[in-house]
């Protein structure tokens, strides 16, 4: 059985170094970085919306590293000052991958510049996914601040294509966008607030999904600056707000077509600059940039009472073999 802090020895040194490039970092296996359009207007941000875009940056790149005798890695850590420096040390040589992981479950019930604490208790279970990237299978983060318990677990609910995160009580960790551009996605990657240069939202999703437009609406422009957005369309809603859909891998209407919400417009790719599938969604509303959360709202799901059973178990195993770990780590 694996112990606390299981770990590959003579490979830290890898990861080390790129822990020091992360401020707090959000949650995302893998964040596909952008290139904005030419034209993309800058954010227009007041101090605390610049407080919010300095608390969280997207996940560096780290070199690979050598994969762990054992598949399924737990790691329990009391934390110092961040959670990049804290499994940088406690997960080594996975740290960074692990704390970018972490993040971005946590980012959706925490405040990660002002809710953590030196101390705070990190308890994760965790395997090695494709390209050396980190899947977190079970975690629980106990908040002194609110003396809470946040929970986490991997499951893929009943005609789920992606598997999710849930809470033990059976509610979805990360939010769901209301009037969302795609129907299924594997995550989102990353929100407005993570790098003041990056202008929109990023949902990790295989090419060919289909892409609707999220409000009515006319198309104002498609595949304009091809080296940076690839297939990319435009939709100014009826309310003034422009809406951006990049990197896909084709689109199906033209320019001053009308569209309706939910009407297919596209196809998710991988054009453009731009290092994985995904979707890249944008809202401007004149010289401002809009946060697609606050704009469309959003909703969170609980897992079905047929699922629960599967569920439960799930829940169950983790926590058997988190409070095994931490048991050892205690003594």
């Amino acid at each position: 059985m694996d112990v606390s802090n299981s770990r590959v020895r003579g490979a830290g040194a890898i990861a080390l170094g790129a822990s020091a490039l992360l401020n707090i970092v959000l949650l995302a296996v893998v964040c596909w970085p952008d290139s904005e359009p030419t034209d993309t207007p800058e954010v227009v941000a007041d101090a605390a919306a610049v407080a919010e875009v300095d608390a969280v940056v997207a996940a560096p790149k780290v070199a690979a590293a050598p994969k762990p005798a054992s598949d399924v890695q737990v790691t329990i850590a009391s934390l110092k000052n961040s959670i990049p420096q804290t499994m940088s040390v406690a997960a080594e040589p996975y740290g960074d991958f692990v704390s970018a992981t972490l993040s971005r479950l946590l980012v959706w019930d925490l405040d990660l510049r002002k809710d953590l604490r030196p101390g705070d208790k990190i308890e994760t279970m965790w395997t090695l996914g494709t390209s050396d990237t980190v899947v977190i299978e079970a975690a629980r983060y106990h908040a002194q601040k609110f003396d809470r318990t946040t929970t986490a677990y991997r499951f893929q609910a009943t005609n789920d294509k992606y598997a999710s995160y849930w809470s033990a009580d059976g509610v979805e960790i990360p939010h769901r966008l209301r009037d969302s551009p795609l129907a299924e996605y594997e995550q989102i990657t990353s929100l407005l607030r993570d790098r003041p240069t990056h202008h929109g939202m990023d949902f990790k999703v295989a090419v060919g999904t289909p892409v609707t437009s999220s409000a009515d609406g006319v198309i104002t422009r498609v595949n304009w600056n091809w080296s940076a957005n690839g297939n990319c369309i435009e939709v100014q809603h009826n309310d003034g707000v422009l809406a951006k859909y990049l990197h896909l891998s084709e689109s199906s209407v033209a320019a001053g077509a009308k569209v309706r919400a939910g009407e297919v417009i596209g196809l998710t790719g991988n054009t453009g600059r731009s290092t994985g599938p995904h979707l890249h969604y944008q809202l401007n509303k004149g010289t401002k940039v809009i946060d697609p959360i606050e704009y469309h709202g959003t909703d969170r799901r609980k897992l079905a009472d047929t699922d629960r059973a599967a569920f439960d178990a799930v829940v169950a195993a983790a926590n058997t073999r988190l409070d095994s770990a931490k048991a050892l780590a205690a003594k």
